[in-house]
């Protein structure tokens, strides 16, 4: 791409705008200061496809530290981002670029629904770097609680013992929140099924569960989210259903078309994969497989809502 077309308007909406162009002078161009999250799905440097294959991994480091540095060149003193990447190479980036943050979390993705094909340790997780820009980074904790545990559904109030951990005994009886426990730094969501509403050709998509979390947990209504790998537009698509200012890139032609579509389509975001829907699906599964056997079964199977 030549220089004069490395910032080329795609789409834009009241709360954003997507262009074309390259990722580390598009976010070298970026106010300083003036960005709250940056939300990164990089290249992995899996050597899949021409846009995510390097000379070396030392090659891959490098570009990933100036792009990082611009992205932080970006971001508030609150600011925080999000790099994603595979455990074996994005640890080399962590090692790059961590000493320049005032904090770094390593926080694990995790997947049950992928097949292992080889003999071999089966993939079920990809990694991602949570780096704060400053000591007091944006974080907010109710709106990614999770579901507490069977433990303490069964048991769900109780006395602080002695012994605990968490300084002794407290006169006050602990009762568990409404919306759930404080999120984990092990992030369940599966991947994307072929044949879903939320799937597209975009072979590294990302879930809307998983974006909507990172976006939700590091940012507040009206601030602005960056996203300098836009792919599929996941992160735009968040932003626009929830509120948050956004600036995405993409230098692909063909995804920015995809990301673009799906922004403009009002049903994109109610068409994601949700929990609710995972469940319904495995319990199809689960009666499939019972059913597998008995063709009487198979003629009362009740459908799934």
């Amino acid at each position: 791409m030549r220089a004069a077309e490395s910032r080329s308007p795609v789409l834009e909406t009241t709360l954003g705008r997507l262009e074309r162009g390259e990722a580390l002078e598009w976010l070298s161009a970026l106010a300083p200061g003036s960005v709250d999250l940056v939300v990164a799905d990089p290249p992995y440097n899996l050597g899949r496809s021409e846009w995510d294959r390097f000379e070396s991994q030392d090659a891959f480091v490098s570009w990933s530290r100036e792009w990082i540095r611009a992205a932080q060149r970006a971001l508030k003193p609150e600011g925080s981002a999000y790099v994603m990447g595979w455990s074996e190479l994005l640890a080399d980036v962590k090692a790059a670029v961590a000493r320049e943050w005032a904090g770094c979390r390593w926080l694990v993705w995790f997947y049950r629904n992928k097949a292992n094909l080889r003999d071999d340790w089966g993939r079920s997780h990809e990694s991602i770097l949570h780096l704060r820009n400053g000591p007091r980074a944006t974080f907010n904790t109710d709106p990614v609680r999770i579901p507490y545990n069977a433990h303490t559904t069964r048991y769900p109030e109780r006395s602080q013992a002695e012994t605990s951990q968490y300084g002794g005994a407290r006169p006050e009886r602990w009762r568990p929140n409404p919306l759930g426990a404080r999120p984990r730094d092990v992030i369940e969501v599966p991947l994307l099924a072929n044949g879903t509403r939320e799937k597209t050709a975009h072979p590294t998509q990302k879930p809307v569960q998983l974006i909507r979390k990172f976006v939700l947990a590091s940012s507040r209504e009206g601030d602005l989210v960056v996203d300098p790998f836009a792919g599929s537009g996941t992160t735009a698509l968040v932003c626009e259903t929830s509120g948050r200012r956004w600036l995405a890139c993409e230098l692909d032609a063909r995804w920015c078309k995809v990301a673009a579509d799906r922004i403009r389509d009002p049903g994109a975001f109610s068409g994601s994969q949700t929990d609710a829907a995972e469940s319904a699906l495995a319990r199809r599964r689960g009666r499939l497989r019972a059913d597998a056997g008995s063709p009487r079964k198979l003629e009362t199977r009740e459908a799934i809502p």
